[in-house]
């Protein structure tokens, strides 16, 4: 059986210890990731069950038997301790008031190791230096407590404080502990101000703890709130033994005012008859019947003197001497492996249940869909920037092409209108100019240029209103499949505000000339008088004295002498002038407009656009890299969880085929129960106890 068992725990570890590793690097992603990641509250979860593992696969691969003591504070916990490991421990009593479980085990020097619920180790090997360590834990878990408290919340120490201590770890030299590889479990006293309870404080041992003990003084045994907690314990516990601490030195005064030995000294099992027939609950009582419990009357004070002084088993206890040897033969029997077999298996099972659903909890689902997300986002993205590309590709002219024909027509259109408006007001202004006194130079410069110039204008302005109005229509007078306006909007891209920013660029119109109608003095017919015959002047000379210099012909000329010297063709003259240049003017203007609304606005336009969707770019890239890095911290995350779910259940398969296994084996080598683990026949409460009750409660000192 013990071959059995040895090859059953290599390989009960060999299935579940990897788990504890897949188990620290989810603990190590969650310890990394920001506090507003999907899945972060989970870290407590995992960082319990982290430890519930460890502490599983160490129990099964050291072949420990786990054995719990409970009981009031001073109820003499520490000094059973001390009696059954056969060596002093008592300096863990200072801890009764603070809420966690002591492990007493053999060791090869005395050392105190603490663990936190945060899985931080710490060692001590000066008791004092314990001590006090565990004073100043004791007031910062006080304040973590309140300070739950005041928020409304339930406290726990996974979620809340962390830093609280978990597990004291006590190693002694040269103690009974190293023969029989018990491990003495010291809990906090029963009806401590706790804040969470017994079946939170236990759970690393349901189905993997040997069996508990329960100590309770005699003049305490009556009470009722002495056993409060006790169902919990035959809940959690198959095997229970509940010891009686009396004291063989009490006295009580005899009638004639004798002191006399009481009644806990002289007759123990008298006073454990008595709480069987009047205070044992119904539970307790089938319980007791069944064999489960089994109650010892012992001084523990004199059993752990004579332990500790090792003195010889006669001058021990008797009641402590059956209480040891029940203890030891349980823990050396067939039924105890049998049920370590099997109740290992199923807390494994039950850690590895555990471990499924948290990695399957609501919280990682959010993850996955936050990873999916990501995903999908990044996809999108990279269609994006596959779009952006084609864009920068296009022959954005095409796109422009219908306006620019628009806006082209309705140059032309204005210039040929205008242009028939101002051949007339030129005409007009020779004939005013004919009666009038004024200058050659006036009529050119201050009457026809400022004409050329408004017309100019009303040319150009008739193109800016075009322009406005293509601005004004939902697509801006811009031809883009819709992909590609999307595209523009998501990157910020606003073509009126680009088209009209490209216009207003480009700043004033470029003209050829400054609009001045084109007069060629020398060309202009005038007569000569009868002075400039007999004078013989030439016409240039009668010419320059007319008009005064040609490049400035600004001398005044009365009507006569215009009526005189110019006549008729000199009229006719001027308006072929005005005619030949108005018939320049149109289409010269037209040309000039369609450059500048053309070629250079689309040349300034398709700058500022290739400007923009090429900033867009970046933009597209850096968002690319930050949802891979998101998506990869997630994931990070994810992976080590999604792996534990999936070990966790193949885990499960291959620790049900070796609980079978060896579940058969241990059946067929486990032989019938002996008297000490034979279940009782219940009997009546009233009358004197039988043999085999009396048997079971063992002897007094």
């Amino acid at each position: 059986m013990r071959t059995q068992l040895g090859t059953y725990c290599q390989q009960f570890d060999e299935a579940l210890r990897p788990l504890a590793l897949d188990l620290g690097r989810v603990l190590r992603a969650l310890d990394d990731a920001a506090a507003d990641t999907p899945g972060k509250p989970l870290r407590g979860r995992f960082a319990d069950l982290h430890h519930q593992l460890l502490a599983l696969c160490d129990k099964v691969a050291e072949q420990q038997a786990y054995v719990l003591i409970f009981g009031p504070l001073k109820s003499g916990k520490s000094t059973l301790m001390n009696a059954i490991a056969g060596a002093y421990v008592s300096e863990v009593s200072s801890l009764p008031a603070y809420p966690c479980l002591v492990f007493v085990s053999a060791g090869a020097a005395r050392e105190y190791v603490l663990t936190s619920y945060a899985g931080t180790r710490q060692t001590f090997r000066d008791p004092r230096e314990l001590h006090r360590h565990i004073d100043a834990a004791h007031g910062d878990l006080a304040q973590a407590i309140r300070a739950a408290e005041q928020r409304g919340l339930q406290f726990d120490p996974q979620e809340h404080f962390p830093a609280a201590i978990r597990r004291v770890d006590v190693r002694v030299p040269d103690s009974e502990l190293a023969t029989t590889g018990a491990v003495l479990v010291d809990t906090p006293g029963l009806y401590t101000r706790m804040r969470f309870g017994y079946d939170r404080m236990t759970r690393d041992f349901r189905n993997a703890a040997a069996c508990a003990i329960f100590v309770v003084k005699s003049d305490t045994l009556f009470l009722e709130q002495v056993f409060a907690e006790f169902q919990q314990l035959l809940d959690l516990f198959s095997r229970i033994f509940l010891v009686v601490n009396v004291d063989s030195h009490k006295r009580d005064v005899s009638p004639d005012g004798k002191l006399v030995p009481s009644l806990e000294q002289s007759q123990p099992e008298a006073v454990l008859r008595a709480f069987e027939q009047l205070a044992m609950s119904a539970p307790l009582q089938r319980a007791a019947d069944e064999g489960r419990v089994r109650m010892y009357p012992v001084d523990l004070l004199h059993a752990a003197s004579s332990v500790l002084q090792r003195l010889p088993d006669d001058r021990t206890p008797a009641g402590f001497r059956v209480f040891r040897q029940d203890l030891a033969d349980y823990l050396a029997s067939s039924e105890y492996m049998a049920a370590f077999l099997r109740d290992s298996v199923q807390r494994g099972q039950g850690l590895l249940g555990e471990a499924i659903a948290a990695a399957l909890a609501p919280e990682a689902g959010q993850l996955r869909e936050r990873i999916a997300a990501l995903e999908h986002e990044h996809a999108r993205t990279e269609q994006e920037l596959g779009r952006l590309q084609a864009a920068l590709r296009t022959d954005w002219s095409q796109a422009f092409a219908r306006a620019q024909r628009e806006l082209e027509a309705e140059v032309e259109r204005c210039a040929r209108d205008s242009g028939a408006k101002l051949l007339r007001t030129l005409g007009a202004s020779i004939d005013t100019w004919f009666l009038s006194s004024h200058s050659l130079d006036w009529l050119v410069q201050g009457q026809w240029s400022p004409l050329v110039r408004d017309y100019r204008a009303d040319v150009l302005d008739a193109g800016r209103r075009a322009f406005v109005q293509q601005l004004d229509k939902p697509d801006a007078g811009v031809d883009l499949p819709e992909e590609t306006a999307d595209l523009l909007a998501r990157a910020g891209i606003d073509l009126r505000e680009l088209k009209a920013r490209a216009l207003a660029d480009l700043g004033a119109v470029a003209w050829p000339n400054d609009g001045r109608v084109p007069v060629d003095l020398a060309q202009i017919p005038i007569k000569r008088g009868v002075l400039d015959l007999v004078t013989f002047r030439s016409l240039d000379r009668v010419r320059e004295r007319l008009f005064g210099p040609a490049p400035k012909p600004d001398a005044k000329i009365p009507g006569k002498e215009k009526a005189a010297r110019l006549g008729e063709p000199g009229r006719l003259h001027l308006h072929q002038c005005v005619t030949q240049f108005r018939g320049e003017l149109a289409p010269q203007t037209v040309a000039v407009l369609r450059q500048f609304f053309g070629d250079r606005w689309q040349a300034a336009a398709l700058q500022a656009l290739q400007r923009q969707l090429g900033a867009y770019g970046p933009k597209l890239q850096q968002r690319l890299a930050g949802l891979d890095a998101e998506r990869q911290r997630l994931q990070a995350i994810e992976e080590p969880l999604r792996r534990l779910g999936e070990r966790a259940r193949t885990a499960q398969q291959t620790l049900a085929d070796v609980g079978r296994r060896f579940d058969l084996e241990a059946a067929a080598a486990a032989p019938v129960p002996g008297p000490v683990l034979e279940p009782q026949p219940r009997r009546e409460r009233a009358g004197e106890a039988t043999p085999r009750r009396e048997a079971r409660r063992g002897s007094t000192a």
